[in-house]
C-alpha cells in the first residue's frame, strides 16, 4: 500500500508538471479559476518559484539572496501545519537560485502588524508567503506587504482576488494555473514580463 501511494503521487505530480509545460507552451488552455485543491505543495513551490524568476525588479543585494518569509497565524488551526510544510518544501531547492539569487527561507508567525513590519525588516524578507487565514487580518497584512515592497504569495487561489495577495497556484477544471492580482503585484514592488503574464491567469481583487 505504501509503494502504490508513493507511486501514485509521482504519477500525479508528473502528470501535473506535463499539463503546466503544454499550458505555458500553447497546447492547452486554461479556463475559470478555483483554490489549489489537489495540486501537490512541491509543484505549488516550482511553480513559483519560476514565476518569480520573470520578475524584473529581482536584484541581486550585497549578499546575492532571495529571502523568503512564511508566515503563519497562531490562533488559525492548520495555518502553521501549511506554512511549515511549504517551508520544507521550499528547503529542498536550496540548491537552485531565481535570478541568480539563492534562496532563503524564514519561518515565523504574525504577531500584529507593528511586529511584522519589524520581523520583515530585520529578517530582509524580499517574499513573503501567507497561510490560510480571516480575509481581514490577510488584507492587513497586505498592507503591510506593500508598504514594504513585499510581493506577496500563497497556497489559495481565492485570496488572489478577496484579499489582495499577489499570486498563487489554483486549478482551472483539474488543470493548475498561475494565478496573479497585476495590481498588487505592482504595488509590491514587482515588474513581471511580458512573457509571464501571457501564461498567468490575471485577476482583480474583490472588494466585497
Amino acid at each position: 500500500m505504501i509503494k502504490n501511494n508513493k507511486a501514485l503521487k509521482i504519477l500525479n505530480t508528473l502528470k501535473y508538471l506535463l499539463i503546466i509545460t503544454l499550458i505555458t507552451l500553447g497546447f492547452m488552455p486554461a479556463t475559470v479559476s478555483s483554490d489549489n485543491g489537489d495540486v501537490p505543495v512541491e509543484l505549488q513551490a516550482k511553480l513559483l518559484l519560476t514565476a518569480l524568476t520573470y520578475d524584473k525588479n529581482l536584484s541581486k543585494g550585497e549578499d546575492e539572496t532571495l529571502r523568503i518569509g512564511l508566515l503563519y497565524f497562531p490562533e488559525v488551526n492548520q495555518s502553521k501545519k501549511e506554512a511549515l510544510e511549504f517551508y520544507k518544501v521550499l528547503e529542498n531547492f536550496k540548491d537552485k537560485k531565481v535570478r541568480g539569487l539563492n534562496l532563503n527561507t524564514v519561518l515565523f508567525a504574525c504577531n500584529g502588524c507593528s511586529n511584522l513590519r519589524s520581523k520583515i525588516s530585520a529578517e530582509h524578507i524580499d517574499v513573503l508567503y501567507i497561510s490560510k487565514a480571516k480575509k481581514e487580518v490577510v488584507k492587513e497584512v497586505i498592507e503591510v506587504t506593500q508598504s514594504n515592497k513585499v510581493l506577496s504569495l500563497t497556497s489559495a487561489a481565492s485570496y488572489v482576488s478577496m484579499c489582495g495577495i499577489s499570486m498563487a497556484v489554483g486549478l482551472k477544471e483539474n488543470k493548475p494555473k498561475i494565478y496573479l492580482n497585476l495590481s498588487s503585484a505592482k504595488a509590491e514592488g514587482a515588474d513581471f514580463s511580458a512573457k509571464l503574464l501571457r501564461v498567468v491567469e490575471i485577476v482583480r481583487e474583490n472588494n466585497q
